[in-house]
């Protein structure tokens, strides 16, 4: 189980802006209201899955957006044997943290970040361990699903991170935009992306758009695609750009995290 508060909260979510089917997010606002789903989670933790689910799934019925009660109604139907289901509450609940993070990604670097990832850091500790789950229930997963998923499950794990420093760094800055840095980052190499075996076969042609954090540690994080491509291509640049080796950006003589746009283009000859 992963670690979390049992504080009583519940997300509200306005219906315009990101869209997933059945969901649609705009700017996520964390209220303290009565958690609705404490009473399907305790009477799983006494045993009782039927009755667990029974509560669960009411829940999730009324609010959608409920990653927690999504991610328990899965933990219940796995106690029950109820594998395919189990399964597809842990997607919807991986789905929703993916949404989460859409919703306040590009505000991310324009103000206070660790307000805005305080917000969904509790969503995304529910999303990134239905991910897990997800994987785990998934035998035998086609390669391009297989890839996206483990995308997924890297950039919630990214996003949960950086929500998790922003309970410790409460109105610091976490992220920069170019203008406020001292010097940018430098990029040392940028491995190309390959071609996936669908992608040759269907002739895909184009240009993919990536925003990522060129973080103060040397990593490329918390990836999110602008412009797409299909048949596995997304996933195979994004692949590529977390290989890349740069010099972080600096400010005041210390390195520090900022944004980067990066553009992979795909051609057959």
């Amino acid at each position: 189980m992963p670690r979390h508060s049992r504080r009583c909260l519940l997300l509200f979510v306005t219906l315009y802006s990101f869209c997933w089917p059945g969901l649609c997010v705009a700017d996520p606002v964390l209220q303290t209201v009565p958690p609705a789903d404490s009473a399907g989670i305790q009477l799983l933790e006494k045993g009782d899955d039927e009755g667990a689910i029974k509560l669960l799934r009411a829940v999730v019925k009324k609010d959608g957006a409920n990653v927690r009660a999504w991610h328990y109604l899965g933990l219940a139907l796995e106690h029950r044997g109820q594998t395919g289901d189990a399964r597809k509450a842990y997607e919807q609940a991986a789905r929703l943290g993916d949404a989460w993070v859409e919703a306040v990604f590009l505000k991310i670097g324009k103000g206070d970040d660790s307000h805005l990832l305080r917000q969904i850091h509790e969503p995304l500790i529910w999303a990134l361990a239905s991910a897990r789950k997800y994987i785990a229930l998934t035998t035998k997963p086609s390669k391009a699903k297989a890839r996206e998923w483990n995308e997924r499950l890297q950039s919630l794990r990214d996003f949960e991170e950086l929500a998790d420093a922003a309970n410790y760094l409460p109105g610091q800055r976490l992220v920069f935009p170019a203008g406020e840095v001292t010097s940018r980052a430098r990029v040392l190499s940028k491995p190309p992306p390959t071609y996936t075996e669908e992608a040759r076969r269907n002739r895909i042609s184009g240009t993919i758009v990536l925003v990522a954090i060129f973080a103060m540690d040397g990593k490329v994080k918390a990836i999110r695609a602008l412009k797409t491509l299909p048949d596995g291509l997304t996933e195979m640049a994004i692949s590529a750009a977390r290989q890349i080796r740069f010099i972080p950006a600096m400010k005041d003589g210390k390195p520090v995290s900022r944004f980067m746009h990066l553009e992979y283009n795909f051609n057959l000859y």
